[in-house]
């Protein structure tokens, strides 16, 4: 069985294609377009720029899930869909671009699905794991075990809601964000936190300097909280021409990397987290295993 699941972001549009056989999945490397549906209007709705750029992806989507020979496509969008009031509009004309099943998932949705995805195959009994997975246009937090994900917070800060914050000066986004941080309630054994989303595996391709991605090694790549400091001192003082030419960093994402960045530190400063560990698996692989897991009952 084939599958497409299509995340809509509020930086990109990403698209991961696999094949189920032999109880297991066999997927692509992902593929993404970005968009920039979070840089909305002023009432909040998305802009008509935006959206003529995600209909332009949809037909691309559209066909390579055909030459994938998918037969069914589920697309989920996340806070910058869900905040705009023409987002439902948005999602139903979508789908004259690309033949999917859409669904809007809450801000606690996508922390739990964020969770299951980056810990497919790592949790172990008894120990207690975290996310944290930065978006576009939110963040979410989630702690669990291999019972259940039982703390979850999803928060309106994102690599593209405070890109404009982040360009006022090195401080703005932890005076924005340090008193915003829920305390975390853990309920036994800590092993460790996982981040996930582009910002943070952008920022795992830097450290290893990647000139080409490769899931591969961003993977477990372990990032210290001296580390991302680093990243951004040396971002902040990049033009944009600059930071073309790191490796690495892609070119939809030079100007929101810091700002998302940003968001990290405050978060791991808040924690007391001296270090994470990168995932490349995130929520669309906890979408596809739920889909299969259906379609076998």
């Amino acid at each position: 069985m084939k599958l497409a699941v299509i995340d809509i972001g509020s930086n990109s549009i990403r698209l991961l294609l696999g094949t189920y056989e032999n109880g297991r999945w066999y997927n692509e490397p992902k593929q993404l377009w970005t968009t920039r549906l979070g840089a909305r209007y002023s009432d909040g709705s998305l802009t008509e720029e935006s959206m003529e750029a995600s209909f332009q992806a949809f037909s691309d989507i559209e066909c390579k899930i055909d030459t994938y020979g998918a037969k069914h496509a589920l697309a989920v969008a996340t806070s910058a869909v869900r905040e705009a009031a023409n987002g439902v509009s948005f999602l139903e004309h979508a789908k004259q671009y690309c033949t999917m099943e859409t669904r809007i998932l809450s801000g606690d949705e996508e922390a739990i699905y964020g969770f299951k995805g980056a810990l497919q195959g790592r949790l172990q009994d008894g120990i207690h794991y975290g996310i944290i997975d930065i978006g576009g246009g939110s963040t979410e937090l989630a702690v669990g075990s291999g019972d259940d994900v039982y703390w979850s917070r999803s928060y309106p800060v994102g690599a593209v809601r405070l890109q404009s914050l982040s360009e006022e000066g090195p401080q703005a986004v932890w005076e924005e964000t340090r008193f915003l941080w829920d305390p975390m309630m853990l309920e036994g054994e800590f092993g460790d936190f996982i981040g996930i989303g582009g910002t943070i595996t952008t920022l795992a391709a830097m450290d290893l300097k990647l000139s080409t991605y490769d899931s591969k090694l961003i993977q477990g790549h372990k990032l210290s909280r001296e580390t991302i400091e680093g990243l951004i001192m040396t971002l902040r003082y990049m033009n944009r021409e600059e930071r073309l030419q790191v490796p690495g960093l892609q070119p939809g994402r030079v100007d929101i990397i810091t700002s998302g960045a940003e968001i990290l530190t405050s978060f791991m400063d808040a924690y007391e987290i001296p270090h994470i560990f990168v995932s490349e698996q995130d929520g669309m692989e906890a979408l596809q295993q739920e889909w299969i897991e259906k379609q076998l009952q």
